[in-house]
């Protein structure tokens, strides 16, 4: 799809001074070539001197020792030729700098998505030439096709998201806790190389905030990054310079598919599935749902959140019951099309991140399928919630509504039901709270006229409703042409 989209990323970290495993290594590159040797200290006093003056005099950023300071003193004193300055272009040459319109006050942003000023660079030298005693200090690069950049994303718009967004979830990602509190990172852009662009990246840690597999907050002590969070950042980078062009047009559709399904449980939207349903036992279980609702409801309030339901055995009925409910719904045909559809988007949202994958030659390892990121469990979780209230609160309206309906011109058989369903629900609840009902509608009426004649049980609901009997009676016997001489 896009053949020039390879992205690169390599770390190169190097110990605390304080970190257990510390071997005393200063692992450098050599001058003109990719191979890398180490000076081995003889101690930790030897490592934390030259460790500090590597990594704020940087000499092998310089390739020169000539123009790197040889202590920290020096650098300290004199000027802020260091990480820092390189990171703002301080050993770029002038006419490379000025042909690529890269700018010393607009290279090196800082985690609050601010740029590194000189002032800043020296406060933050001495900061971290204390915080290494007893942080790693990680250093990387994160490298892209420049065409594939400037295709997708404005660069500005790219290197703001890598250090506000991206580096934040990637770090939570790696096991820091609160990074934007116990972190402190840059990120640097230059593209002063032929169609490419590149982020120098260093952060350590402020707090022991590494979470370990006792869950205590300790300081970091693994050196090198996991395959894993390696391609976490790598897909992290890639998925921001995309998103517009493919991912969020994907997350729209899903979103107006979940809308689409959210309007047949909206008691206000023409769709509302919970008002057109005819099915006998449906009606039973919803009455069933309002009247143990209402058993556990406060007076004062008119709405009912499903998290909130009491952790006992009427809230697990309840629980149980909507769920059963909402089975049944998710049955009708129009629901499993809305299912399918819904589906069908998520799978198009994996697709691309697998495609992004392939792209970019990034392994398996640590690979997340849609259905485990955050941003499409919320949204599922948010759609399963709205349905879930939705049901509860219109069959406690349902209850509440047919509690308070008297009216005489207008005789419904629904009426009927649901006055019979409450009595016997009020009558045995006390014996069957504790108790898995799942009675039909048939069983509901057998057990309520067992024994009676149709006119006794039907004047008895009558009543409760406050109908005149004889007038209601002959409206009933009307509508079903039968004798009351007949019984269930």
């Amino acid at each position: 799809m896009l053949d020039d989209s390879k992205t690169i990323f390599i770390t190169h970290p190097y110990y605390a001074v304080n970190n257990p495993d510390n071997n005393f290594r200063i692992y450098k590159k050599g001058k003109n070539s990719d191979r890398w040797h180490y000076t081995q200290c003889k101690n930790k006093i030897e490592y934390q001197k030259k460790i500090k003056e590597y990594i704020l005099g940087f000499w092998e950023y310089t390739r020169d020792e000539e123009k790197a300071y040889t202590n920290v003193s020096d650098y300290l004193e004199k000027d802020n030729s260091s990480m820092f300055d390189y990171f703002m272009g301080g050993k770029k040459d002038e006419k490379i700098l000025i042909e690529k319109k890269m700018k010393r006050e607009e290279m090196a942003m800082t985690n609050n998505g601010n740029f590194l000023t000189d002032n800043d660079a020296k406060n933050m030298s001495k900061r971290w030439s204390k915080y290494i005693d007893d942080s790693n200090i990680e250093l990387a690069v994160l490298s892209f096709n420049q065409k594939y950049v400037d295709e997708n994303i404005d660069i500005k718009e790219l290197h703001k998201k890598i250090t506000t967004d991206v580096m934040p979830k990637f770090l939570s990602y790696c096991g820091y806790e609160k990074p934007k509190e116990n972190l402190e990172w840059i990120v640097a852009l230059h593209n002063d190389r032929d169609n490419n662009y590149h982020f120098h990246i260093a952060w350590i840690e402020k707090n022991k905030c590494y979470k370990t597999k006792n869950n205590k907050l300790e300081h970091r002590r693994k050196l090198m990054l996991e395959e894993k969070e390696i391609n976490f950042m790598k897909r992290q980078a890639v998925l921001t310079i995309e998103r517009k062009k493919l991912y969020t047009p994907a997350i729209i559709e899903l979103g107006k598919n979940l809308d689409q399904l959210k309007s047949y449980f909206n008691p206000k939207d023409c769709n509302f599935t919970l008002k057109n349903i005819k099915d006998l036992e449906f009606e039973e279980k919803i009455i069933k749902l309002g009247f143990l609702i209402n058993e556990i409801r406060s007076t004062d309030k008119k709405y009912i959140k499903y998290n909130s339901l009491p952790k006992n055995q009427i809230g697990y009925d309840i629980r149980s019951l909507t769920k059963e409910i909402k089975k049944d719904i998710f049955k009708q045909s129009k629901m499993k099309q809305l299912t399918k559809e819904i589906e069908n988007a998520i799978n198009k949202i994996n697709d691309i991140l697998i495609d992004i994958d392939k792209r970019n030659n990034i392994s398996k390892v640590g690979f997340e399928n849609i259905l485990e990121n955050k941003l499409i469990k919320e949204k599922i979780e948010a759609e399963d919630n709205y349905i879930l209230n939705a049901i509860v609160n219109h069959a406690l309206y349902n209850f509440s509504y047919y509690r308070k309906k008297l009216n005489k011109d207008n005789f419904k058989l629904e009426d009927l039901i649901d006055e019979m369903a409450y009595q016997f629900y009020k009558k045995d609840f006390k014996e069957l709270r504790n108790k898995k009902i799942y009675y039909t509608k048939k069983k509901l009426l057998i057990r309520t006229f067992k024994g009676k004649k149709y006119k006794n049980s039907i004047e008895y609901a009558l009543d409760r409703l406050g109908y005149e009997q004889e007038q209601a009676a002959k409206k009933f016997y009307d509508m079903f042409n039968e004798t009351n001489e007949y019984e269930i």
